[in-house]
């Protein structure tokens, strides 16, 4: 099963996820939904993680790293990349997968720790967050402030599938959502949908040193399919993956597409 726990790096709590046979690891860094988790850590989730959304990569190290809690309000996508930088001076030169907010970090943690990054995945996320995206993000944190979380939980259905889900899932996460806990700080929530709004890598990207993938939807709401070409043309020699007919949440509408281009960038293969 997943080791889980917390990984304390100076003044940081960093709750984290452990699993796979490899020796090369491959820290993940998750999306904004990440600060809506309930304090602690859990054998379930961590099961989960291991056996469902990231079971593709259980020949690596795989960490899936939370950000600290009680964000300062003052916090972007850059000091968020230093703490991960702090982090990964304990665990080591690391391939890197950020996903959506993660994405974000990511650009900076390269960027300006690029000793510590073996490959780099963006996965779902872009540059700069697109006009639409930023007017969801506001909605967010304004909902957040308030506590009104489950509406913020069918909000980001509506705008992050395609297809059958955006018709299937609403009615699920209206159930599910009544049994959800609390976040373990709730104001983080408010303070990374500030960080993901006003983050700009556009001048970070020129900085990436290490092989980058950057893989996403074509239909995504946060980060438009032009977001995404501008991004990988702004990393020298960046492959770019676009999944058709996908949004936002392209890593589960396309698994399988997903986690191969994903692993055959990673061995060196794609």
């Amino acid at each position: 099963m997943a080791e889980h726990g917390t990984y304390l790096v100076g003044d940081r709590v960093f709750p984290y996820y452990r699993f796979g046979s490899g020796d090369v690891p491959l820290v993940v860094l998750p999306g904004i939904s990440d600060a809506l988790r309930p304090a602690g850590t859990s054998t379930v989730t961590g099961a989960l993680l291991q056996y469902g959304m990231f079971r593709a990569y259980r020949e690596y190290d795989v960490w899936i790293v939370s950000r600290p809690r009680d964000l300062p309000g003052e916090a972007t996508t850059q000091s968020m990349a230093d703490d991960y930088a702090a982090l990964l001076d304990r665990i080591g030169e690391a391939h890197v997968l950020g996903l959506s907010m993660g994405g974000l970090i990511a650009q900076h943690l390269a960027a300006e720790h690029p000793e510590q990054v073996r490959r780099l995945v963006l996965g779902a996320a872009g540059a700069r967050v697109g006009p639409e995206g930023r007017e969801t993000l506001d909605r967010w944190a304004a909902w957040g402030g308030k506590h009104r979380f489950r509406d913020v939980y069918l909000d980001a259905v509506e705008v992050s599938y395609t297809g059958y889900r955006k018709l299937l899932y609403p009615p699920i996460v209206r159930v599910a959502s009544r049994l959800l806990r609390e976040p373990a700080a709730p104001d983080d929530f408010v303070v990374s949908c500030a960080a993901c709004r006003d983050h700009d890598g556009r001048e970070a990207l020129s900085k990436i040193e290490a092989s980058t993938l950057v893989v996403g939807g074509s239909h995504d709401h946060f980060f438009p399919e032009s977001t995404l070409r501008e991004t990988a043309a702004g990393i020298d020699g960046a492959k770019l993956a676009l999944l058709g007919g996908t949004g936002h949440a392209a890593y589960e509408e396309r698994r399988g597409d997903w986690d191969a281009t994903v692993t055959a960038f990673l061995t060196d293969e794609l």
